[in-house]
């Protein structure tokens, strides 16, 4: 659906050079800062910015085709919606630009739990309402088959935050692609299948797990878990204590956290941990490594730029 072979693109003071990916069905992210080249790399696909070398296909077409346009939405931090329209029109407006059948606007906001919004002017909305109300539209067109979002779960109305991630994957399972950008590991682990990391505008990365980077940081993997209370924090530490595979733990609280080499093993050694200590952990999470912990991690592992 998406192909990009060897396309460059400037647009100060931001660029990219020889990237080459292709994407199809799915959602896919784009880790990096706004400087690393993600904003850059969606105006791209969404026709905003135009490849100064390169072979650049979307839909098997050029994304500033008018009917290539049609099935393009693009997200950006900023969104500028006609101020002058009620919610509901601007909806009914978007359709008849897409050529689409007029619906509910009712029915779209619904989505994103943003029905008491259909009869409100836009310019009386708030920034974060405004562009859930984008988002929607781009959600519930029957046109839109590639869906460029830079930072989904950033600047949205707090309603619409948690059911983002079911929309997307919705919309790749209807066929599809997804491309978010965001500077957020946690973000696109809960929100993708697979990640390209982007640095000072060039591909040094991709993988199929972030899961898989966990242990790459710098002091190795780490893993979080929350107890119940005091005591069962401090049984819990007690009993990590006697694993070999930990090689630090310190806890705050209720809250313990462990350190080891290898991410499984350590997960074996706190689920042993916990059976001897008789608690109930009331979560275990993985912690992530930084950004760049992340990239150094992906770009050595192999994985196919087909994605």
């Amino acid at each position: 659906m998406i192909a990009l072979e060897d396309v460059s693109v400037v647009r100060k003071p931001f660029a990219l050079a020889g990237i080459t990916l292709n994407w199809g069905q799915g959602v896919h992210s784009v880790i990096g800062t706004q400087r690393d080249g993600g904003p850059l790399l969606l105006a791209l696909l969404g026709g905003a910015a135009r490849p100064r070398a390169g072979r650049l296909r979307v839909l098997g077409g050029l994304p500033t085709q008018a009917s290539i346009r049609k099935q393009v939405a693009r997200l950006s931090l900023d969104t500028a919606l006609p101020e002058t329209l009620r919610v509901g029109e601007a909806l009914a407006m978007a359709a008849a630009i897409r050529g689409e059948p007029p619906r509910s606007a009712a029915d779209r906001l619904s989505v994103l739990a943003l029905e008491g919004l259909e009869t409100r002017l836009l310019r009386s909305i708030s920034r974060a309402q405004a562009r859930s109300v984008a988002l929607v539209e781009a959600l519930t067109s029957s046109q839109v088959r590639v869906l460029l979002v830079e930072e989904p779960l950033v600047g949205m109305d707090t309603r619409a935050t948690g059911r983002i991630p079911q929309a997307l994957r919705a919309r790749a399972q209807a066929g599809c692609a997804v491309i978010v950008a965001t500077a957020s590991l946690r973000d696109a682990g809960e929100l993708a299948d697979d990640h390209v990391f982007l640095h000072r505008g060039s591909v040094v990365g991709v993988t199929n797990s972030l899961e898989a980077l966990a242990g790459f940081s710098n002091e190795g993997a780490r893993l979080r878990v929350v107890t119940r209370d005091l005591a069962s924090a401090r049984a819990l530490v007690a009993a990590v204590a006697r694993e070999n595979d930990i090689d630090a733990v310190e806890h705050d609280g209720i809250s313990v956290s462990i350190r080891g080499r290898d991410i499984l093993a350590l997960a074996r050694a706190a689920g042993r941990a916990a059976t001897s200590a008789q608690i109930d952990p009331v979560e275990l999470r993985v912690q992530a490594p930084t950004l760049d912990e992340a990239r150094a991690a992906a770009a050595g592992t192999p994985v196919s730029r087909t994605l």
